[in-house]
């Protein structure tokens, strides 16, 4: 008797063009999922899966796109501070949509969220720790809150994923394009010694957030990587690990006063959901980065 091909189960990525989209699309295609990929106004930067293009404050345009792809898992990385004017009622709304939507049809949700929902003035935050976006941050990190809130009350079985500074060793990624632009410019690429968070590279988060679309967790997750590094110290391996001399280019400086100097976030409940995902330091990340298939 025949037996028919098993169908792909389908990931729907919103964001698919941005700093984490790109690698997630990616190891979501390598993995055999049937990747479909929103954009809003960069098709060309879509690594992998089926463009779709989709306007996040369209409540109908969102329940069409889902409703058309039908799929098993949604991960919400859409809008950042780089989206443009009025991005922070862009991440509210979309917040509220893709929830909604996804709660209608009880479809696994991911979100993503940010560091910056917290101000830096405890020395540790776990999910337990009450946010509150420092004064500069009030903006982008408000809208964030109020995205993992609504998010939260019309789905509580989705999943917010709270992240850091998102990195590549990738000429596009958004923490390396600037001072590349920079060296372009001939100017000097300015680095705050004094500024620490936990960044993560792109890979190892697509990776942690592609296993927990099959893991029973909800609620609030921190997923960054598992130790402080300073602006100065990650912008340094970045350039150095494109064959970029630092000493050349790279000049140490102090953050100012109003800047948030240092948030570390708890990953002890990300390492006990991940089996198969082990969350990298930079000098990890950057070996690891050596092995994966220059496809990727």
């Amino acid at each position: 008797m025949a037996t028919g091909k098993t169908a792909a189960r389908r990931l729907l990525v919103l964001g698919a063009s941005g700093t984490l989209g790109g690698p997630l699309t990616q190891r979501a295609a390598a993995l055999g999922w049937d990747v479909s990929s929103t954009y809003f106004t960069r098709p060309e930067r879509i690594r992998a899966g089926m463009p779709v293009l989709l306007d996040v404050r369209d409540r109908a345009a969102v329940h069409e796109v889902i409703e058309t792809v039908r799929p098993d898992a949604i991960i919400h990385a859409a809008v950042t501070e780089r989206s443009g004017p009025g991005y922070d009622e862009t991440i509210r709304l979309a917040g509220r949509h893709v929830a909604e939507a996804a709660a209608a049809r009880a479809i696994r949700l991911i979100s993503l969220s940010t560091d910056l929902v917290f101000d830096g003035s405890l020395p540790c935050y776990t999910e337990e720790s009450d946010p509150r976006p420092a004064a500069v941050n009030h903006v982008y990190g408000g809208a964030k809150l109020d995205a993992e809130r609504d998010t939260l009350a019309l789905y509580p079985a989705a999943l917010v994923v709270r992240t850091s500074l998102i990195y590549d060793f990738d000429r596009e990624n958004a923490q390396v394009a600037w001072m590349l632009r920079a060296i372009e410019r001939g100017e000097p690429v300015r680095l705050f010694t004094d500024q620490m968070r936990c960044p993560i590279w792109a890979i190892n988060l697509a990776d942690a957030l592609l296993e927990l679309v099959d893991r029973p967790a909800a609620g609030l997750l921190h997923i960054v990587g598992p130790e402080l590094v300073s602006r100065h110290d990650l912008g340094v391996a970045l350039l150095a690990a494109l064959g970029i001399d630092p000493a050349q280019h790279v000049i140490a400086t102090t953050a100012p006063d109003h800047q948030v100097k240092r948030l570390y976030l708890s990953v002890e409940r990300a390492r006990s959901l991940l089996q198969k995902t082990r969350l990298l330091t930079v000098a990890e990340a950057q070996q690891a980065h050596v092995t994966i298939p220059s496809a990727l």
